[in-house]
């Protein structure tokens, strides 16, 4: 017997409505740009099981909060899970958290440089 628990639960709630937005997007004035849309909740499940527990704490942190430091452990297994799987996370806490367009621009900035520094520097520390 499989049990549903709260956090798959909110997360097929999320992805729901991130497919819903996709689909109504072109009524929006304004349109952020979107990452690549989950094909099923398991693809998404395996980009933040591919982050694991702390690293996901740390990077989502780093992205909407006021963290400032994403490990080398933590920046080899987001380079590892990809660019695209990366985007997909961050897109759907934006659209989940309903962020307003300025903060979303700016979730968008931080998830592209927590990218590219861990691409070139292995680590994120301030």
């Amino acid at each position: 017997m499989e049990y549903i628990t709260k956090s798959s639960w909110n997360l097929s709630l999320a992805i729901l409505f991130l497919t819903s937005l996709t689909m109504a997007r072109s009524s929006f004035a304004i349109e952020i740009a979107t990452a690549p849309s989950p094909s099923s909740p398991d693809e998404l499940q395996k980009c933040e099981s591919g982050l694991g527990a702390t690293c996901g704490v740390s990077i989502y942190q780093y992205i909407f909060e006021d963290g400032v430091n994403i490990s080398k452990e933590c920046c080899n297994r987001l380079l590892t899970v990809g660019k695209d799987c990366h985007d997909l996370l961050t897109q759907v806490t934006i659209v989940y958290k309903r962020l307003p367009e300025k903060q979303a621009k700016e979730s968008h900035r931080k998830n592209n440089k927590a990218w590219e520094l861990c691409k070139t520097t292995g680590h994120i520390s301030n």
